[in-house]
């Protein structure tokens, strides 16, 4: 297997796996529905007609449970309070879930760069005592070992730090030209907070959006966000952008023989964005291939230029 069909498989499973989780978000909401509206619907008729309003010495309204009543209310109040949740923590579950996906695909796509240059780990840091390496048998073994090691490390970075390892790691700016950036930064960093703070906002994820100048108006430390609808697609749309930009601009850098695969490869993901109404994302997708400094060839470029025009109209 070609080192270039290696990155098309990891962004492919990537995509798919992206995919997967966007459309799940809708569905799994559609079946909760139902759920929501009955115990909401079981809790209102209780306190109507299960409930009496009392008014204590201070003028404050309180409600009355009769006891043999207290614990139907209970189970009631729960069965509300909690499918309420579940209106919150889906769609947050899944957001985490997206950014995991990431982090899966950047792990396999290091996996990637070190097979085609694996020259690169000669200047690892990584030491091996004499007995781990008896232990390990072999060089390729030991090889693993320091990868392993060298991936576990990238990956305890922030998202910004990864993209500073790649930029040296094989000799590109990956950046340049990049208006999603600021987007990747903010979701990245909400979903360090919907996992470590339950989405209260930290003076480190202002420190971090305002040091990539993202967009965090009208907000302040002490707020909370969740995850809308509009705003689990808009992260969406960021990864797929980032992945497969990432993903086409190493494989040109790295592997300068294989264009032609290349190509076709990113051709074919934008064609499957046509096809399925994902003009918005074609379009950004095909203005990245139309605008490569090379092509393989003039046909494969107009490729770019003809579905470029097709996903506009």
């Amino acid at each position: 297997m070609t080192t270039g069909v290696n990155l098309q498989k990891n962004l492919e499973t990537f995509l798919r796996h992206i995919d997967a989780i966007r459309d799940t978000l809708p569905m799994t909401m559609l079946l909760i529905q139902p759920y929501n509206k009955k115990a909401n619907d079981d809790f209102k008729k209780f306190l109507k007609e299960g409930v009496e309003e009392i008014e204590d010495d201070n003028g404050k309204k309180r409600l009355l449970v009769k006891a043999d009543e207290s614990e139907k209310f209970e189970t009631l109040e729960r069965n509300a309070s909690t499918s309420a949740l579940a209106n919150k923590i889906i769609p947050e579950s899944l957001f985490v879930s997206l950014i995991s996906q990431y982090d899966a695909f950047l792990t396999r796509l290091l996996r990637v760069i070190y097979e085609i240059k694996p020259d690169v780990l000669n200047g690892s840091e990584r030491n091996l005592t004499f007995s781990q390496l008896v232990d390990m048998e072999t060089i390729e073994n030991a090889r693993e070992y320091i990868i392993d090691k060298e991936i576990d490390t990238v990956l305890r970075k922030s998202h910004s730090e990864q993209f500073d390892y790649l930029e040296k790691l094989i000799g590109i700016k990956l950046r340049e030209n990049l208006p999603i950036w600021k987007t990747f930064i903010e979701i990245t960093e909400r979903r360090n907070l919907l996992v470590h703070c339950d989405g209260v906002i930290s003076n480190q994820y202002v420190k971090s959006c305002q040091e990539h100048k993202c967009n965090i108006d009208n907000i302040k430390v002490g707020d909370r966000l969740g995850v809308e609808p509009e705003y689990f697609s808009y992260a969406y749309k960021c990864l797929y952008e980032i992945a497969t930009k990432l993903t086409h601009t190493i494989w040109r850098k790295l592997l300068v023989s294989d264009l032609k695969d290349a190509d076709r490869e990113l051709n074919d993901v934008c064609f499957h964005l046509i096809s399925t109404n994902s003009f918005e994302l074609a379009d950004i997708l095909l203005e990245f291939g139309c605008g490569q400094k090379r092509h393989f060839n003039d046909s494969l470029k107009n490729v770019f230029i003809i579905n470029g025009a097709l996903s506009k109209y």
